[in-house]
């Protein structure tokens, strides 16, 4: 480990409230990049340790946080246990842009697009997109979206992207964050599939799901990407389970309900 690494886990180990070892590891990482991917499995707290990395590196805010829309709200709960009396805004679908947003700002990707002007013009801190593997197609508008929130907002921010999703074994689903976190290998993707993706072309044009050189990738994202698996972390306290709140569109919740009153009324007629 060198100095510099021993300096960040020292900060790290100073605000590891409450966290568990390999979280301090995590914080610490993240605390030692400005740009970079934590992508350890499902369970082992990403959110949390983005969120200690994010207000100790960047203290003043604003900082903004894309995700799906069914975690938005546990986004919302996480930085309440992180932070006394945060300002927090869950960016809802009738929502209009704000220019006056501050403290922390949660939005799905789903309105990125409705919001891109106010987003890009905004000078965020800090940048984080959870579940970042829904960036990973590089040519959809959801990852165009993503990059020109990067590219265009004012200033330098922090920029951490967290997937618990493996991507090692299907390499080109990483280009995009690569692009994001803006490492060297993200510069080029014909360059990078040749590489990394055991990409050819065919009659019909380039063929990238394959995957080529996977040791030297590993040793390339080393200083950029940290991923531990639950089988890694040997300090994992017993299951805890936890409620999700989820925002529901009334009509979705209608039908839901229609169809299991239709299930249940069946089911009398058959025991008649």
């Amino acid at each position: 480990m060198t100095k510099p690494e021993l300096d960040y886990r020292s900060k790290a180990l100073a605000i590891a409230r409450g966290l568990y070892p390999h979280q301090v590891e995590g914080v610490a990482f993240l605390m030692g990049r400005r740009r970079a991917i934590l992508a350890d499995d499902m369970g082992l707290g990403k959110t949390r340790q983005a969120i200690v990395a994010v207000t100790h590196e960047a203290t003043q805010g604003p900082y903004l946080v894309v995700c799906p829309a069914s975690v938005k709200r546990n986004w919302g709960r996480e930085i309440g246990f992180v932070c006394p009396y945060p300002d927090i805004c869950i960016v809802g679908p009738g929502d209009m842009p704000d220019s006056e947003w501050k403290g922390w700002v949660i939005i799905n990707y789903d309105l990125l697009k409705r919001h891109k002007e106010a987003l890009t013009l905004f000078p965020w801190q800090a940048i984080i997109f959870d579940e970042a593997h829904y960036l990973k197609n590089h040519t959809s508008q959801r990852s165009r979206l993503g990059r020109s929130l990067v590219e265009e907002c004012p200033g330098n921010p922090l920029v951490y992207c967290l997937t618990g999703t493996p991507m090692m074994n299907r390499p080109r689903d990483l280009f995009v964050l690569l692009q994001v976190v803006g490492h060297s290998m993200g510069r080029s993707f014909i360059t990078y599939a040749k590489r990394y993706c055991d990409a050819f072309q065919n009659e019909y044009g380039w063929v990238t799901d394959g995957a080529s050189n996977l040791k030297e990738l590993a040793l390339e994202l080393q200083g950029v990407l940290l991923r531990r698996a639950k089988e890694d972390v040997l300090e994992l306290p017993p299951k805890l389970r936890t409620w999700l709140d989820v925002d529901v569109p009334p009509n979705t919740a209608q039908k839901e309900t229609e169809e299991a009153l239709a299930i249940l009324l069946q089911g009398q007629r058959r025991e008649r």
